[in-house]
Parts: structure tokens; C-alpha cells; sequence
């Protein structure tokens, strides 16, 4: 079967964390670092204003067109290594220079909220992420398009590279002896990510739920037993990244596209995919509404979601949207018609967003019981009330 459109989902709901291993991932908003591509404006916070740009017309196109030119401010969620890609190819064709402000799906959401911020770069294009992380924010309740398709995968330690009886083959190896507390995952209710595999691991098809379902008590058991095995629960998959190449941990949930790209940056890690189940999400960009550069910015969005720029994300090893174009080969990479998507309804597990992270807060604050435990406890408590009458 080929991927589905997945469902978007419902705006975040707060959760504030409290579990000892939440690992940060850095400053609120980070900028694309060292090594970032030719034709992006490097800013950091406290500078707000991006440099003078080239002015519009004042270069021309291999074809003898006069270049766009200008400036854009992206925000982004996507990996470092896709959009220096992405942003490199845009500004030599179009002569726009682009500042670029990195971090995650949550954090972007913030920044947006506030609105205009000091020291900040306001934002042109946003890029990253299901369209509804989005939800509410003024001038991006609509006109996102998808982008590149978001996969679940595992990232693997160099020493579970070449090992096939320790190497994980879907969620429920996580609770092996041997992979106790070695595990780094992206907090779901930041980072889209988390989000991809809580829901996959919550799932029928993920096997460790025992035929649970999202809600299912049974499901949750299962990631109460993995967080108190020790988990290093990671705000974005940056954090998650570095945890694994810190020695911290042996597998990270994170997307394939990272987990590849990681696995071809270092040489000393590797990906797998679980055998039982996968999360799937559609990864979207749109210009936000009343943008100072207006033109610029709806230029990338039709770059990012034309050929051209589907194949430098494709190349970039992320999944592309369009049927022509396909993800870049290697890595044992399962093609469209060989993964198994999750087989969690997506719009059930959308309209029970809120919901489910407020579970995952109380699992991950060790206040979470199955329901059976919690009428239990009420009958003894009722029992003993009634002895002490």
C-alpha cells in the first residue's frame, strides 16, 4: 500500500513536564549554525533586523531573467542539513536571501503567538510540522501545504549497528534488559516527532500495547513501563540527536529523515524502521498572513512544493509529496508501498489530541494509574470510611 494523506492535528494544549530526564533542546529558538549553506543570512536573537539584501531585479537568472531578490525570515522545525539544502538552491534562483530561525514545532507556535518580539526576526514563511500545530495563530489558520512526509524510525548506536539480537525490530524491544533507560524520545507534546511515535506506540499495530488503543489502558501501561525504565525524555529531536551521540542513549525515536541524515553525517550510528508499526504526518510550509516580504515568501512556498524543490528535499533524504519524485535510496530505506503505517485511526487520534497529552503529562509525572487501580483505590478508600463511621 502506498502512504496515506495523513490527518492534521488540533492545536496544543499545555503540558508542563516535570520528569528529572527532560533533556532541553538549547535556547528557545536556535539559528542554523556552522557550515549553514551559501544565501542564508545568518541572525541570531537579539538581532532583528536582517542585512540589506540585494535589490530586486539586480541580478539575472541563467536563463537571462531578472532575479526576485530581496529578503525572507523562514522559520523552521525541519533539520539543519534539509533546509540549508532547500534555502541554497531557493536563493540561487531567486537572488533572495534568507534568515533562518530553527527550533521546534512548539517553540515556533510560541514565537508566532507573541507576535512581534524584540531582538527577534519577524517571520515570513513558516515551514515544519502538521498545518494545525499551527491552529489559531494569526495568519496561519490557513493556505499551509504539505511538504514532505514525516516517518517514524529508530536511530541506533554504533554498537547495535551490525547487532541483530540487540538491535530493536519495533516498540516493545525498547524494554528489553538491554535497552533499559537507554532510550531518547522527543517530548510529543512539543516536537512532532514525540507525537509520531506516542501515537504509534499507543496503537493496535504496535504489538506492546497488546491490542490497546489510543486511551486504552493497556497502551498507557506500556509507556508508563518504558518511562520508568528511564527514558530520557527530549524536547526536540536536536536534544534527542545529542543524547545519542553523547553516549546517553542507544536509540532515539526520531524521524527518518534525521535519523539518515544522521547515520550519513557520523558514520557511527544507523536506522531501522518498527516492524509493527509506523507514524506518518505530512510536514507543511505557508507564508504568514500580512508578511513584510509578501512576494519573497510566497516564492518559497511555491519553490518548496514545486519539482524543483521537491527533489532537493527528496535528495535531502527527506520523503517528498509529489508522486514523481522519490526519497533518495540507501540506507535499507522501505519504499512508500513497504511501510506500514500505523494502523491508528488518524482522525480518532487527532480528536483525542488533547486528551492524550494530557495522559502523557500525568504518566510522565507518575500520577497516572490504570482506571481498574484508580476504582480500586476509591472502593478501599470508600471501605475505610465507611469502617471509621
Amino acid at each position: 500500500m502506498s502512504l496515506p494523506k495523513p490527518s492534521g492535528l488540533p492545536r496544543l494544549s499545555e503540558v508542563k513536564l516535570t520528569r528529572r530526564t527532560l533533556v532541553a533542546g538549547g535556547a528557545a529558538l536556535v539559528v542554523a549554525g556552522a557550515g549553514v549553506a551559501v544565501g542564508v543570512t545568518r541572525c541570531s536573537r537579539g538581532a532583528a533586523d536582517v542585512p540589506v539584501e540585494p535589490t530586486a531585479g539586480a541580478e539575472a537568472s541563467e536563463d537571462g531573467a531578472a532575479k526576485l531578490g530581496g529578503k525572507l525570515s523562514l522559520y523552521t522545525s525541519c533539520p539543519e542539513e534539509l533546509v540549508n539544502d532547500v534555502v541554497a538552491r531557493f536563493s540561487q534562483d531567486t537572488g533572495v536571501a534568507v534568515a533562518v530561525v530553527r527550533g521546534s514545532e512548539a517553540e515556533l507556535v510560541g514565537q508566532l503567538a507573541d507576535g512581534d518580539v524584540p531582538g527577534k526576526p519577524v517571520a515570513d514563511v513558516v515551514w515544519g510540522g502538521e498545518a494545525l500545530w499551527y491552529a489559531g495563530v494569526e495568519g496561519l489558520s490557513s493556505g499551509l501545504e504539505p511538504v514532505q512526509r514525516e516517518v517514524g524510525a529508530f536511530a541506533l548506536a554504533e554498537g547495535l549497528a551490525g547487532s541483530k539480537t540487540e538491535a530493536p525490530a519495533g516498540y516493545a524491544d525498547l524494554l528489553t534488559a538491554s535497552l533499559a533507560g537507554r532510550v531518547a524520545l522527543c517530548n510529543p507534546a512539543s516536537c512532532e516527532a514525540g507525537w509520531l511515535h506516542l501515537v504509534a506506540m499507543l496503537s493496535e499495530a504496535a504489538g506492546a500495547s497488546a491490542g490497546g488503543a489510543p486511551g486504552d489502558d493497556v497502551s498507557w501501561a506500556f509507556v508508563q513501563e518504558l518511562l520508568a525504565a528511564g527514558a530520557v525524555i527530549c524536547a526536540d529531536e536536536d536534544a534527542a540527536v545529542q543524547t545519542l551521540l553523547d553516549g546517553n542513549a542507544d536509540v532515539a525515536l526520531v524521524s527518518e529523515q534525521r535519523a539518515r541524515q544522521l547515520a550519513r553525517r557520523t558514520g557511527q550510528t544507523s536506522v531501522a524502521w518498527p516492524e509493527s508499526a509506523v507514524g506518518v504526518a505530512d510536514a507543511c510550509a505557508g507564508a504568514v498572513g500580512g508578511c513584510l516580504n509578501e512576494q519573497q515568501a510566497t516564492a518559497f512556498v511555491e519553490f518548496l512544493t514545486g519539482r524543483d524543490g521537491q527533489q532537493v528535499v527528496a535528495d535531502a533524504l527527506a520523503r517528498p509529496v509529489v508522486d514523481d519524485v522519490q526519497v533518495a535510496g540507501g540506507d535499507d530505506v522501505p519504499a512508500d508501498d513497504d511501510v506500514e503505517v500505523v494502523a491508528t485511526d488518524a482522525d480518532a487520534a487527532a480528536k483525542q489530541r488533547e486528551e492524550i497529552l494530557a495522559t502523557w503529562a500525568r504518566v510522565l509525572a507518575g500520577e497516572w494509574a490504570p482506571a481498574a487501580a484508580e476504582e480500586d483505590a476509591a472502593e478501599d478508600e470508600g471501605e475505610a470510611g465507611e469502617a471509621q463511621a
